[in-house]
């Protein structure tokens, strides 16, 4: 289950985030650096983490669940990467890595040890916190669409191709990483992996409907390359849950559905100032809050639901009486918290990625690889232009061209 997990954070996501026509190598390559450096990073975090809220340090026994928390914290950050996709500079990238961790391990530890509401597949903790941290960044680095160069933007039929390898192998693990930390219990990670199956299959059918029926019979590539898998985000709160399978279909098909029509809200995003650069809450924020909402519900429709939402594979033990009602308002206290920790702790980490320790990336130069990457003419396109800013400030054309084949 770890390699199922790590395989989606960097072949997954890896590809995913090829999408832009100028930004490959950086969408590529940056991701790698994010995985090497956060599962890494986790590590210690967490002991430090655990000693804020215990009062004191302990050593941390490596094992499988601490390298598969590991890949889920990483997701988190890989999520926020794509918010900010293309609008940073390496250095604040980093800062963003070292910082996000610790606010993504402050949350869980609200909502999992404090308000006890399980989140096994992470829709709260995982993806809709890595959303909206990555918005709150944005916002806080104030990038506005309407100054981002509009060629810069684009994709190619190449660059799509590539993401969507990135949507189909994040969509083959997803079951898996669902289930990665419930390894000890077969019988609940069985289940867990037959209803997430079930909804991301639900929503790759959908999404397809949905985009064919949208565009008069034609597909958006981006939102099947989104869509498909928004079943596997809106299912992960509740796939340990005793439901019918027509439960987890239904859940399923709603977060492919909503999610494709999720484009009309990045549009509004846009046109509120608000840049989301690889459209994230499509596919992570909304589906994510979603599946926290269907959730609750879920722990009011039957008893057994309340039990495993309060304790499946995060929580060992309890001594709570705690009703259905209760825990119902729990796990929307739980989706306020990890809103609120979101996007605190992303417009942070933006106001201090602005300070003159981190440079950043001028306007006109964000979306191309050339600033940060050593790229030799026979990678590019023939003729391709390239915005780039002179050191007087004015901006100057560069035409690069490769030599004609023999």
């Amino acid at each position: 289950m770890y390699m199922d997990a790590a395989a989606m954070c960097c072949l997954g996501f890896g590809f995913l985030y090829v999408f832009s026509k100028y930004y490959v190598w950086g969408g590529v390559g940056l991701n790698f650096f994010i995985c090497g450096f956060g599962f890494l990073w986790a590590l210690p975090l967490k002991a430090i983490v655990h000693a804020i809220f215990e009062g004191e340090f302990h050593k941390l026994q490596i094992n499988m669940t601490e390298l598969t928390t590991n890949c889920h914290i990483t997701a988190a950050v890989l999520i926020s990467f794509g918010a900010f996709y293309g609008f940073t500079s390496p250095s604040q990238l980093l800062l963003v890595c070292l910082l996000e961790p610790f606010f993504m391990l402050i949350n869980e530890h609200v909502v999992v040890k404090l308000l006890h509401v399980a989140d096994a597949g992470g829709s709260l903790i995982v993806h809709m916190f890595g959303a909206f941290f990555g918005i709150a960044i944005n916002i806080a680095l104030n990038i506005k669409p309407k100054k981002l160069p509009e060629e810069h933007r684009t994709t190619s039929y190449m660059s799509d191709f590539g993401a969507m390898i990135g949507s189909i192998v994040l969509w083959v693990f997803w079951p898996s990483f669902n289930g990665a930390l419930l390894y000890n219990d077969q019988t609940l990670q069985g289940r867990v992996l037959l209803n997430t199956y079930l909804a991301i299959c639900a929503s790759c059918a959908a999404a397809f409907a949905t985009s064919s029926l949208a565009h008069r019979g034609r597909f958006e590539m981006i939102e099947i390359q989104n869509a498909t898998l928004a079943g596997g985000v809106i299912i992960g709160m509740i796939c340990p849950f005793q439901i019918d399978p027509w439960v987890s279909v239904l859940i399923g098909g709603i977060g492919g559905v909503g999610s494709s029509f999720g484009y009309a809200i990045y549009i509004f995003l846009e046109r509120l100032g608000i840049t989301d650069s690889a459209a994230v809450q499509m596919l992570h924020g909304l589906p994510g809050l979603f599946g926290g909402i269907f959730a609750a519900f879920a722990v009011l429709a039957n008893n057994d639901n309340y039990l495993y939402s309060y304790n499946n594979g995060w929580l060992l033990e309890t001594d709570s009486n705690r009703s259905r009602g209760d825990q119902f308002g729990y796990i929307v206290l739980a989706c306020c918290s990890s809103l609120a920790i979101a996007i605190a702790g992303g417009l942070i980490t933006g106001l201090l990625a602005r300070l003159p320790l981190c440079p950043d990336v001028k306007t006109q130069d964000m979306l191309i690889d050339h600033d940060f990457w050593t790229i030799h003419s026979g990678c590019l396109i023939p003729e391709q232009k390239i915005t780039r800013a002179s050191s007087k400030k004015t901006l100057c054309w560069v035409t690069i061209t490769t030599l004609p084949k023999a």
